[in-house]
């Protein structure tokens, strides 16, 4: 997997951040041994479910180094990886669940400099559009939240484990 090959950064764009935990765990993983990972999510999603469900991670994430934004410009609807400014990959999978294991996705793999140059140019607009979160505006604060987004998290899952849509 190109999360654990990375060396200085990963930056992941998704509209739909619902990720396996053990891809979430290599994400926090791969900050804590210094690689600079940020994911770019909308700021308004189409689905709150989601929206919720995807908070469920943050806290751990943003403990571990991860730079979280939120991209207030409009539609975020961009499917993007890029790992240390060589690799890129981009598609229609979402970093969810449903794109992993049950919805026929296409992802192109494309190591070049240039192509990953011109990628890394609209990772950087997107976050100059973005609000950055940390612990204190990104983690649930209250009780209630965070119960709000186990249960979309739950809800989500048995969605996917289910085929309900």
């Amino acid at each position: 997997m190109a999360i654990y090959a990375a060396r200085e950064s990963i930056v992941i764009t998704s509209p739909y951040f619902v990720p396996s935990h053990s891809i979430a765990e290599a994400l926090r993983i791969a900050a804590l041994r210094g690689v600079e990972v940020s994911i770019i999510l909308p700021k308004k999603n189409d689905s709150l479910m989601v929206g919720w469900a995807s908070r469920i991670f943050f806290d751990d994430l943003l403990a571990a180094g991860v730079k979280i934004y939120e991209f207030k410009a409009g539609l975020l609807h961009t499917k993007s990886v890029l790992i240390d400014n060589r690799l890129a990959l981009v598609g229609t999978m979402n970093m969810d669940l449903r794109s992993f294991f049950l919805n026929f996705e296409l992802a192109l793999a494309v190591e070049d400099l240039t192509f990953a140059n011109e990628v890394s140019i609209l990772h950087e607009s997107y976050i100059a559009n973005s609000d950055r979160l940390n612990r204190e505006n990104g983690s649930p604060a209250h009780f209630i939240t965070a119960l709000l987004n186990a249960c979309s998290f739950c809800l989500v899952r048995c969605c996917k484990q289910y085929n309900i849509d």
